[in-house]
């Protein structure tokens, strides 16, 4: 009886998934994270993510936390979420138009909080 290729594809990912493991492990183990600050870099009043969730930081910076943190974010995925729904009951004029209002509302919001950060700087 033959081998099946897929059960010899799973054995030779299965070994490549084991050896790439021990390689970052014993990378990990190497070499120390540099986690902390430099005496050159300027004091922080407060921790802000430099990727993508830096808004919704900001967010918790400015608003009171139920706010910030849990209304104003569910808002905002629910709106873009049921967007095509609600297309498909007003009609793509219409769709179209709020569309461009939550987008433009989500950017302002994003400027303003991103100028009312680096203001004061």
């Amino acid at each position: 009886m033959a081998r099946s290729p897929i059960r010899h594809l799973k054995e030779k990912e299965g070994i490549a998934t084991l050896f790439f493991l021990v390689v970052c492990t014993a990378l990990a183990l190497e070499f120390t994270p540099s986690v902390g600050t430099s005496n050159l870099a300027p004091a922080v009043t407060h921790a802000v993510a430099p990727w993508i969730f830096g808004p919704f930081q900001v967010l918790l910076l400015y608003l009171p936390p139920w706010l910030g943190a849990l209304i104003v974010p569910i808002l905002i995925i629910s709106g873009f979420s049921g967007l095509p729904w609600l297309v498909d009951y007003i009609g793509i004029k219409w769709g179209q138009m709020i569309f461009s209002t939550l987008f433009g509302f989500v950017l302002l919001l994003l400027l303003w909080f991103m100028v009312k950060e680096l203001w004061w700087i």
